[in-house]
């Protein structure tokens, strides 16, 4: 795959600065975003066609794709033509889809408005969909060939979806080691809202690490896998419970923290466990001040639908069933032991049914 052009700058042209014009052409572009990241749009690029597609993961299915391919035919959208997605994860993830399959593939670039996009979902090359009440199980690697990142636009973001962004951005601190881990917990610790230089500091490490996690990687072979820290179980929780992506993450990296201290001392290493334990609440310490879920317990009482704990549980391990890292009765599990010092290994099924049911 190509590599990415990344530009930091404004969305729209400044005196100084192009904006989004120095990287699409609006004669050219075809306009992907929803109803609220709409209003972004540059005014050089109104009279684009476009297609608006829904909020969230509501955006991620065939039926919002047939949609996409539609307009696109409507529009006459070419091999010369070009995608804009504008918006959160979901509206990239539908719209890298759509371009990456139309016509077998036309150009395509991001212009992220979360937090989420801009340090996850917006790069890397990863694209798809959701099927059948599971996660991203429709899908192809293939990278947009520019991703804008104007850290302005999280002005306008809600307290929750910049605590659920900043939650992908923990998991990245904790798998690169203490610089970065450091960078977000002082920032969050100190006192919210963050300021533009933090937040754009955070982004900006975000960036670069999962840059060279993927070029390492691109096809998730190897050390890439470790980006589904939290994944595993926080994947599961978010289909049953109807939490969003970041804060269905912040319950799963607890959640593996547990397992791994569980298994530490169920082999006699007490030191071992005593110290991911202690690691663990470092972490919990910066989820709990953004206010995040950090239990399965947390995520039931907060569901989009009422369910007794054993009932949810066993919801969540179903659901844990069809993730894509499942090896037969394994699941390929990163598994935290510290700051910087994560692994993945193989995990059975079992094993982690019975976590997920004695956990908190």
């Amino acid at each position: 795959m190509p590599d990415t052009h990344f530009a930091y700058g404004p969305l729209r042209a400044t005196a100084t600065a192009p904006g989004l014009e120095a990287l699409a052409d609006p004669k050219r572009s075809f306009i992907i975003a929803d109803e609220r990241t709409i209003g972004f749009l540059p005014d050089a690029f109104s009279a684009c066609p476009r297609a608006i597609v829904p909020r969230g993961e509501a955006a991620k299915n065939l039926a919002a794709l047939e949609l996409l391919y539609e307009a696109f035919l409507k529009e006459g959208l070419g091999r010369d033509g070009s995608v804009v997605a504008l918006g959160g994860g979901s509206v990239s993830d539908l719209a890298g889809f759509a371009a990456s399959t139309w016509m077998r593939g036309v150009d395509f670039g991001f212009v992220p408005t979360t937090l989420l996009a801009m340090v996850d979902a917006a790069q890397g090359g990863k694209n798809g969909l959701d099927f059948g009440g599971r996660k991203n199980l429709i899908g192809c690697f293939n990278k947009p060939r520019f991703v804008l990142v104007d850290t302005a636009c999280l002005a306008a973001l809600p307290p929750y979806d910049l605590a659920c962004g900043m939650a992908e951005a923990l998991k990245h601190g904790i798998i690169e080691g203490e610089e970065h881990f450091s960078l977000i917990e002082r920032g969050v610790l100190g006192g919210l809202p963050l300021g533009s230089d933090s937040l754009a500091a955070i982004v900006k490490a975000s960036i670069g690490f999962k840059g060279r996690i993927v070029a390492e990687d691109p096809y998730e072979q190897g050390p890439r896998m470790l980006l589904n820290l939290g994944h595993s179980i926080g994947h599961g929780v978010e289909v049953i419970s109807g939490l969003a992506h970041g804060a269905a993450v912040a319950v799963g990296l607890i959640a593996a923290f547990g397992l791994v201290s569980r298994r530490a001392r169920s082999g006699g290493d007490s030191a071992a466990g005593t110290s991911i334990e202690r690691t663990a609440e470092r972490v919990r310490a910066v989820l709990k001040a953004l206010s995040l879920p950090l239990t399965l317990e947390d995520a039931r009482l907060t569901a989009s639908a009422a369910t007794s704990p054993a009932a949810f549980r066993e919801a969540v391990i179903e659901a844990m069933t069809a993730d894509k890292k499942r090896r037969g009765a394994d699941m390929l599990f990163a598994l935290p032991r510290g700051i910087g010092n994560v692994t993945i290994e193989p995990v059975g099924l079992e094993e982690l049914a019975g976590y997920v049911r004695e956990a908190p």
